[in-house]
């Protein structure tokens, strides 16, 4: 199984191979915060949370999560390589 790690690495490799911007998201003093910001080159972005398969979401991540879309942005969390270019996939459509 493949960890945390190499799944997040496999993800931006695909994404930046898509033509996306993909930002490693890091707030001193704000856990919770999602992983990866993604600017798609057709204007959509998302916050991306990434999992290894046998991981957990945090209450912490749970929460920033409905934050960021309680605040009209779109937010989600894959627990795969598969599940990650699905989502980048879907968005890529105009």
């Amino acid at each position: 199984m493949a960890s945390e790690s190499q799944i997040e690495r496999d993800i931006t490799l695909y994404a930046r191979s898509q033509g996306c911007l993909c930002y490693k998201i890091v707030s001193p003093g704000r856990a919770g915060i999602p992983d990866r910001l993604l600017l798609l080159p057709n204007g959509k972005s998302f916050f991306m949370e990434i999992k290894k398969p046998s991981g957990r979401l945090s209450p912490l991540q749970a929460n920033e999560i409905k934050r960021i879309k309680k605040h009209n942005h779109d937010a989600v969390v894959v627990w795969s390589l598969l599940e990650g270019k699905h989502a980048i996939d879907e968005r890529m459509v105009d």
